[in-house]
């Protein structure tokens, strides 16, 4: 084999690396903005206000109103022994 052809492969090897480098350098860039962006996006998230929502009484549902007296129900029995 040739001094030549050893170059070549050489050559080749050092294309792919190079390659290589530069894809994982466009990926990391990538990802990069990508988290950048979640983060702007949780950040104003902070700052928006939600407005309550009423719910009229006849829409709770069942489940959720037997949840609810029963956290009543613990509460007062909290109230009463501290008392």
């Amino acid at each position: 084999m040739s001094t030549s052809h050893w170059l070549s492969l050489r050559g080749r090897r050092s294309l792919r690396f190079v390659g290589l480098v530069v894809a994982l350098c466009l990926l990391g860039a990538l990802a990069a903005l990508g988290v950048r962006s979640m983060f702007t996006s949780v950040g104003s998230a902070k700052h928006m206000r939600y407005e309550p929502v009423d719910v009229p009484p006849q829409e709770v549902s069942p489940r959720h109103q037997k949840e609810r007296e029963e956290y009543d129900r613990r509460e007062r029995a909290v109230t009463e022994k501290s008392r």
